[in-house]
């Protein structure tokens, strides 16, 4: 690209002039300047003509500096352009304006892309599944079936029949010496991914060697296959977008060591999951029950699943590719860094026009040879080689098979395949289903993350690649590749003009001087292999030959960045909310980054532990990470031992087999360990052991009819108050709106738990006090998923470092805010009041907590903090109470009660059979400590059961009529079972309190409804993946989350 001045600069030389320009104006001294015919005129002589005096204002000063400053953020506040076009049509014709205006056409001409990077559709938002239309202006481009290109011009002479045989070629540079392990300690499964990178891209016809059959793009060709024919078969077309079960296209894969197939297995589970998950959220509210639709409705809604499905995976594909593998190929994982190239956003040139991307890409033969890896073969991988060669060729020595007895061989073992959907891997049989064991799949990948692959070098590739290496130098040759030296001065490298300088140990050097003669006829494929290796350095981990290192790094961002994909069609609307947050790559997730670790959980999720290194570094080998981790001081955050696996557990459904359970103290709650996690010492009674002391304890809140008049009066009030604070008024209408779930409900709770342990709620992050009620509420819902929630396993880590800093700062803060020591509150009035009259003069919960026992500072806090963590989970309940009875049939009766002052009657039971019906969580789980074989279960010592509380609540003989509401079914409260969260940490009867008055406050207000259309809905769904969530939602970034964030509401007001 050829230097200019990036018009970005045209306007502040404007700008840079005196802010008074006079037309005849003389030098800066004012005397006059003689004129200089040899001189060129002055930048100031077009004003010097101009017969009106210019000036600027100091705005358009502001506005210049701001252009300059922020070329790619400009403030169009400031009016730059206002102001430059302003000056522009000041000026007289001539040259000088004549440029000026040219520059700005420039400018505004180079904002926009020429021709459209993309265009609407589906067409056009969905992958084909041959690869066409990447680039729409050139269809053909990189799509399978194309031609190879051709990267470099041969300059140098390489003719076969002058060039050395290929046999001799192996048996003197390329023949494996003897086994060396990787020297930055890479994994057998690095080389596995490597695999499904390179057969993703290269898929050469034994027909025409000169035609790729398969695209140009990273776009997991091997599980969706490289055309219709193939993808048809790989798919179910069932309604739901989904694959076949454990099933992928690539039938190569299935000659090369069965951790290559089994990576792909978890890509197509995880296709599956992505699948079923955009169902279930159903975004946009097209998607239904594949049994009621038919004929081109079931197949529309099932190609519209597969496609996005499709593409968020390939998104997965492309984050563990930056992730996990660009971090061992860089070696960045030997540092602890988390950092990766970032290839896919938009830039702009000097010029201001956009530096290319999404323009598409074509698979060269220069780098079909770049990616011939087989030195790195593991032992383990080499052996597992030839015992298939020995089965494909029983009555062949490995030494004597020709191409031809290879390609008849392969073609043979390929006819003789099942149905893609009953392949085998290796020994591995599929079951009943026609999945595989979790097991069997795992163990296939620790296997092969506990193998070294091997070193890149000369004399380094296993003897059983002979016939492999000869047919790649072969083919390599007959496409008339290009020399080493050649391929170097493409890639801006040095040529190497001797063969020591080329590989340094003598013995190679001089038999491939021998063999070729000059430097200049080392044809590329040789070259690459038999290189010297990069040593193990900073920035490197991979270490090949120096060449290849360089050049696989050029090739990613052109797979990467040329993808339109990945690039301009890569948005929340192609890929949905939810789809485009999934497959980001998350630089703070556990492991650097790791995104494979998130895969293998997510798909084998009793097979790794949430903090293994065989999930998190499985392209490292354990012993090597041992030793990294041991350097970076986190040996003791990650578990290198080899997982076993866990038991999956059963389900309780039955209301007396939840019952039992749940009070039975040989089952354990998950959640007492975590408390003690994240929580030392005594009071932090999430998990006690004696719930006498626990009623004990909350007694302080509401055992008093005083205290409970001041709770009950708290929650009426607020609730109406934030009601009325945070509405806003409909244009010309005495109607007003507010979020009831955003700005009431979940900020209810929060206000009164930070009264009650001192803190100081601020409106926003600029005002002085602890938090805004979103941030403690955010800290809130962390500690209390990380407790109780069965939170997914690859989060779980970062998670509970996030609330052990929360714990501490809250702490610190309740101590703080209750005067040093929660003992020392007498001055508090606004906590008094909470509990009783201000004249009060001592803090009644205090009391309590110094009888029971908690005489310290930290101890009282954390009995606090435990009140704080119920919060949460009350606001939810209350969100699902309100939802259950708008627009009910209930609802004029409890506008009723809520009007006349019922205060403790029937609204109690409506709040009661709120939290049966729709209760915050679904279950809870249990671990045994023993045995267990009664009710029905039969559950093995240290297996996990999850009692269904939801299914139980509907048990016909304990409530009939289960799916109807009656206030006074139980009134004593005595047969429902809630979640643990409030019953330990607020206790049923507090919690029914409150919802109650929570109740009474929102129906009390006048015509209280739902807010027309989509915002007085409760957008939740079913998270079959997350069995004790009732329902999910998706966050303020788009993630699965328990809490909900809206719910809009519209009521009269006539004050």
């Amino acid at each position: 690209m050829s230097e200019a001045t990036s018009p970005l600069d045209k306007f502040p030389s404007i700008f840079r002039r005196s802010t008074s320009i006079y037309p005849n104006s003389g030098t800066a001294n004012g005397h006059q300047a003689k004129a200089d015919s040899t001189t060129t005129s002055s930048p100031a002589q077009p004003f010097k003509k101009a017969n009106t005096h210019l000036t600027f204002e100091q705005s358009g000063l502001s506005a210049a500096a701001d252009f300059v400053r922020h070329k790619e953020a400009i403030d169009d506040r400031k009016l730059a352009l206002e102001h430059g076009l302003s000056l522009l049509s000041k000026l007289p014709p001539g040259d000088f304006a004549q440029k000026l205006q040219d520059d700005v056409i420039k400018l505004l001409y180079n904002d926009l892309s020429h021709p459209p990077a993309t265009l609407i559709g589906n067409k056009y938002a969905w992958r084909s599944a041959d690869g066409s239309g990447n680039n729409i202006g050139d269809p053909d481009l990189g799509k399978a079936g194309a031609t190879y290109a051709r990267s470099v011009q041969q300059s140098h002479p390489l003719s076969p029949s002058e060039l050395p045989d290929p046999g001799l070629i192996f048996d003197t540079l390329l023949k494996r010496d003897g086994f060396q392990s990787h020297p930055a300690g890479l994994s057998s499964l690095m080389f596995s991914f490597a695999a499904l990178v390179i057969h993703s891209v290269f898929r050469t016809s034994h027909t025409d060697v000169n035609i790729n059959e398969t695209s140009s793009y990273c776009d997991l060709a091997p599980l969706y296959g490289h055309n219709q024919e193939t993808q048809d078969r790989v798919r179910r077309k069932e309604g739901l977008g989904l694959l076949h079960p454990d099933s992928f296209a690539e039938d190569r894969l299935l000659l090369l060591p069965p951790a290559v197939c089994v990576l792909l297995v978890l890509f197509s589970r995880n296709h599956n999951y992505i699948a079923k998950k955009l169902f279930d959220i159903n975004e946009r509210k097209k998607y239904k029950d594949p049994s009621t639709l038919s004929g081109d409705a079931l197949a529309a809604q099932d190609e519209e699943l597969f496609q996005t499905a499709r593409l968020v995976n390939c998104g997965w594909f492309g984050t563990v590719i930056f992730s996990d593998y660009v971090s061992c190929i860089l070696g960045l994982v030997r540092q602890g860094s988390n950092w990766s190239l970032d290839p896919f956003g938009e830039m702009r040139n000097s010029d201001h026009s956009e530096f290319e991307r999404g323009r598409g890409n074509s698979c060269s033969v220069e780098f079909n040879c770049l990616y011939r890896w087989h030195a790195t073969t593991s032992q383990e991988d080499e052996q597992w080689t030839l015992q298939k060669l020995q089965q494909i060729f029983p009555d062949k020595s490995i030494e004597n098979l020709t191409a031809m007895d290879f390609v008849i061989g392969a073609k043979k073992a390929m006819a003789q395949l099942p149905d893609l959907s009953h392949w085998a891997i290796g020994d591995l049989k599929r079951q009943e289903d026609g999945s595989f064991r979790d097991e069997d799949l795992a163990n296939l990948l620790k296997n092969a993350t506990e193998h070294p692959a091997g070193a890149f070098r000369a004399r380094g590739t296993p003897e059983c690649m002979r016939l492999h290496e000869i047919m790649g130098i072969t083919q390599n040759r007959a496409w008339g590749v290009c020399s080493l030296n050649d391929f170097r001065k493409y890639l801006g490298l040095k040529p190497y003009s001797t063969f020591l300088e080329w590989n340094s140990n003598p013995e190679i050097a001089h038999a491939a001087e021998k063999l070729y003669g000059n430097i200049e006829y080392l044809e590329l494929y040789v070259g690459l292999q038999a290189e010297e290796a990069k040593p193990v350095v900073d920035g490197a981990g991979l270490c090949p030959g120096y060449t290849i290192s360089r050049a696989i790094l050029s090739d990613a961002i052109a797979l990467t960045r040329g993808d339109r994909y990945f690039t301009h069609d890569f948005t929340p609307f192609n890929l949905t909310a939810w789809g485009f947050a999934d497959c980001q790559r998350q630089p703070d997730a556990f492991g650097f980054g790791s995104a494979l670790g998130r895969l293998f959980l997510r798909t084998l999720p009793e097979q790794f532990t949430e903090n293994s290194t065989y999930a998190f570094f499985p392209l490292m080998t354990p012993q090597a990470m041992t030793v990294y981790l041991k350097d970076l001081n986190l040996s003791d955050q990650y578990d290198m031992k080899r997982p076993t696996t866990r038991n999956p557990g059963v389900v309780a459904m039955d209301y007396t087999q939840v019952g039992n359970i749940i009070k039975d103290p040989k089952f354990i709650a998950h959640y007492e360990k975590r408390a003690k996690d994240v929580v030392s010492g005594k009071g932090f009674f999430s998990a006690p052991e004696d719930r006498t002391e626990q009623k004990r304890v909350l007694g302080a809140l509401a055992g008093t009819s005083e205290a409970s008049a001041e709770l009950t009066k708290f929650f009426f009030e607020k609730t109406q108050e934030l009601i009325k604070s945070n509405s806003f008024n409909l244009s010309g209408s005495k109607t007003r709106s507010v979020n009831l779930v955003r700005d009431v409900l979940k900020l209810v709770p929060i206000h009164w738990i930070a009264d009650l342990s001192g803190l100081k709620i601020k409106n926003s992050s600029s005002d002085d006090g602890d938090f805004t009620a979103t941030e403690l509420y955010g800290m809130l819902g962390d500690i209390y998923s990380y407790i109780f929630l069965d939170v997914e396993l690859s989060k779980l880590m970062v998670l509970k470092e996030r609330v052990q800093s929360h714990v501490k700062l809250l702490l610190e803060k309740i101590e703080t805010g209750l005067g040093g020591s929660i003992s020392r509150m007498l001055s508090i009035s606004n906590i008094l009041s909470l509990f009783r009259p201000k004249k009060t003069t001592e803090h009644i919960i205090v009391q309590h907590l110094q009888k029971l026992g908690y005489t310290s500072a930290r101890e009282q806090g954390n009995v606090l903090l435990a009140i704080m963590v119920g919060s949460v989970e009350l606001s939810v309940a209350c969100t699902n109470m309100v939802d259950l009875y708008l627009d009910s049939e209930y609802e004029d009766a409890i506008r009723n009660l809520a009007l006349t002052g019922d205060k403790e009657g029937d609204l109690v039971g409506y709040a009661r059979e709120a939290l049966r019906l729709d209760p915050s969580f679904k279950g809870v789980y249990r671990i045994a400590s023993s045995d267990h074989n009664s009710d029905g279960l039969n559950i093995q010592k240290d297996g996990r059961v999850f009692l269904d509380i939801y299914a139980a609540g509907r048990n016909d003989q304990v409530f009939p009529q289960p799916d109807t509401v009656n206030a006074r079914r139980d009134q004593s409260g005595k047969t429902y079972i809630i979640s643990d969260g409030i019953s330990r940490c607020l206790g049923e009867d507090i919690t029914v309190k409150i919802m109650t008055h929570v109740l009474r406050g929102i129906f009390a207000i006048k015509d209280i409804q739902r807010a027309p259309g989509n915002s007085g809905v409760l957008n939740r769904f079913k998270d079959h993946d997350r069995p004790e969530l009732n329902y999910a939602y998706l966050d303020e970034n788009k993630f699965v989350t328990p809490w909900p964030n809206s719910l809009s509401v519209v009521y009269t007001d006539d004050s």
